[in-house]
């Protein structure tokens, strides 16, 4: 398996997170998973851009789709080969950013995709409050009722100010 592969598997097992991308909202879990397990400190080299679904990264979709075409052609990750301590340690500090808040109806992928837009309208765009909120009521009305409660969880990681 390619290391870059390689690496990219032990990254999203370290989150908690499965990598299956058989629909939309698996994928978009994926994407928002490794967006939020980057701001542990942890960087793939990913960029994002703003799109449909708040952050996406062109080369992550490219990296995922290579990662199941080597799944499903036997390749496996050597059980040698592993992420250093250090670096799970940072990756999973941040998990409990993936466990949805009590009161908030969001499945999980629409939950991270909630995480991931308020961060990057607030800290990659550099919108205000009040701009990134209008932003996410113009494109993610469905979200907005969480906006508190994901810029709670984001400030208990001092991921946001």
């Amino acid at each position: 398996m390619d290391g870059r592969l390689l690496v990219l598997q032990r990254f999203i097992e370290a989150l908690g997170e499965p990598a299956d991308i058989s629909s939309i909202d698996s994928r978009k879990r994926f994407q928002k998973a490794v967006y939020l397990g980057q701001l542990s400190g942890v960087d793939l080299g990913y960029r994002y851009s703003w799109y449909v679904r708040g952050p996406y990264s062109t080369a992550l979709t490219k990296d995922y789709y290579a990662l199941a075409g080597a799944q499903q052609s036997g390749e496996v990750a050597p059980a040698d080969k592993l992420l250093k301590p250090e670096i799970v340690g940072k990756l999973q500090s941040i998990t409990t950013l993936f466990a949805t808040p009590a009161g908030v109806n969001l499945d999980a992928s629409s939950w991270y995709e909630l995480l991931a837009s308020w961060h990057y309208l607030l800290k990659v765009s550099r919108m205000t409050p009040h701009d990134a909120r209008q932003t996410m009521e113009r494109s993610k009305p469905n979200l907005v009722p969480y906006i508190d409660q994901a810029a709670s969880v984001l400030r208990g990681q001092d991921l946001i100010d």
